[in-house]
């Protein structure tokens, strides 16, 4: 059997910062979308191993790759006691805030749950996800969703609309972890203070046809300050007319929001050079999400 699948990109609307955990990770509180762009996977049952073939310079082939750690991770808690060759079509640039290791993780429990004949409880899924990365849960719902706690406690929310994103990445890796280490110090008081005011703006505003988007990303602080070229892809973004404009996740991709395809792609042409991504791309809905991944 062989299968094959769309592992979806996500942005963040939010992105707020709590302060430290006593586990060492940070609680948050971002408000996640599904979009149109994506890799492609494809998985083919094999008499045992895990195999991963990806031409993509960057991205591991060995156990280091999530999509290997999913499928050795669905293995021992299963027991399926089979093998899998999964071969990565890779779209999304890497260490670029568009989740797309944890997308592809994610997506590989989807997909070996059907290819080894072996269904997950939810509640076994959404471990499982959690135990790969703060992101994996999400890409189990799609569509427009709160993440909260490390990002992993994800609950669904009436689905925001954007047909018109840019997405430009101009090839700055940056290391998550990093990120959060150079984060200036927060606290739960203050932030959950303002969380409230700060979603409901965002969630009202984001589809508004006139007034300028209220986006908001926590973790630009300390990755806009180490890569001022971010700063300067922002500024020409809102030159060329976009009404909103936000660096993902802990970046580096910057996405904007148009007002029409032709804005968009005047953008994209004034962006577009040699080593960058500068990619079309929409918001995906939950139903359309799950239903492109039969989830």
């Amino acid at each position: 059997m062989i299968i094959t699948l769309p592992s979806f990109a996500k942005i963040n609307w939010t992105l707020e910062i709590l302060g430290k955990r006593p586990d060492g990770y940070h609680e948050l509180r971002t408000l996640l979308q599904t979009i149109s762009f994506a890799d492609e996977l494809t998985f083919e049952a094999i008499e045992r191993g895990i195999e991963i073939r990806c031409d993509h310079p960057d991205v591991p082939r060995d156990e280091t790759n999530l999509v290997h750690r999913a499928a050795t991770l669905f293995g021992d808690f299963t027991g399926a006691g089979k093998g899998v060759r999964v071969t990565i079509k890779k779209r999304l640039p890497v260490a670029a805030g568009l989740g797309g290791g944890s997308s592809n993780a994610a997506v590989t429990l989807l997909a070996l749950q059907k290819l080894w004949e072996t269904p997950l409880a939810p509640r076994d899924l959404f471990s499982l996800g959690a135990r790969l990365g703060s992101d994996v849960p999400f890409f189990f719902i799609g569509g427009t969703c709160l993440g909260v706690g490390r990002g992993d406690e994800v609950y669904p929310l009436a689905d925001i609309h954007a047909e018109y994103l840019l997405l430009v990445n101009a090839g700055i890796p940056v290391v998550t972890r990093e990120v959060y280490a150079n984060l200036p110090e927060l606290t739960n008081q203050k932030a959950v203070a303002k969380m409230p005011l700060s979603l409901e703006a965002a969630y009202a505003t984001i589809a508004a046809s006139s007034e300028p988007i209220q986006l908001h990303n926590e973790l630009e602080i300390p990755v806009l300050a180490r890569h001022p070229l971010l700063l300067e892809i922002k500024e020409r973004l809102r030159q060329s007319g976009a009404r909103g404009v936000l660096m993902s996740g802990s970046g580096s991709t910057v996405f904007a929001i148009f007002d029409s395809d032709q804005a968009r792609s005047g953008a994209q042409n004034d962006l577009s050079q040699p080593g960058w991504l500068c990619e079309p791309a929409r918001t995906l809905s939950r139903a359309e999400y799950r239903h492109t991944l039969g989830c």
